[in-house]
C-alpha cells in the first residue's frame, strides 16, 4: 500500500503498542463516530444551527487529531477558528468541503485496512 501522509495509521498503531487488528477496532469506532457527526452536521447545516455546528466541528477536530487524520484535522481547525471569530460569511464553503474531506478519509481508511486484509 502507498503510504498516505494524511493517515498515519501505522504510526498510531506503533505509538499505542497495538497490532493492526487491534487498531482496526478503534478505527471502526472512529468511522462510526464520523458517520454520526456527518449526519448531525448536515442536519445542523440545514437548520443553520451554528452552535451545534461548532460543537460537532470541535468534536471532529479532536477525533481527527487523536487518530492522526491530518486532512480532516486541518480543515476542522480552520472551521473552528472561523466559528470562534464569528466569521460566518466564509463558513459555508468550508462546511461543504469538510463533508467531502471526511467522506474521502473514510474511504481511504477502509481501503488501508482492506489492503492489509483486515475488514472493518
Amino acid at each position: 500500500m502507498n503510504y498516505d501522509k494524511d493517515y498515519d495509521i501505522i504510526g498510531f498503531s506503533n505509538d499505542l503498542g497495538l497490532n493492526l487488528q487491534q487498531v482496526s477496532e478503534l478505527y471502526a469506532e472512529l468511522i462510526n463516530e464520523f458517520n454520526i457527526a456527518l449526519s448531525d452536521l448536515k442536519a445542523s447545516m440545514m437548520e443553520s444551527d451554528l452552535e451545534n455546528i461548532q460543537k460537532i466541528i470541535h468534536n471532529l477536530k479532536g477525533l481527527s487529531g487523536n487518530y492522526r487524520i491530518t486532512d480532516v484535522y486541518e480543515e476542522t481547525t480552520q472551521i473552528n477558528n472561523l466559528l470562534k471569530n464569528s466569521n460566518y460569511n466564509n463558513i459555508q464553503p468550508h462546511l461543504s468541503n469538510i463533508l467531502t474531506v471526511i467522506s474521502i478519509a473514510l474511504k481511504k481508511i477502509r481501503s488501508f485496512f482492506y489492503e492489509m486484509s483486515i475488514i472493518i
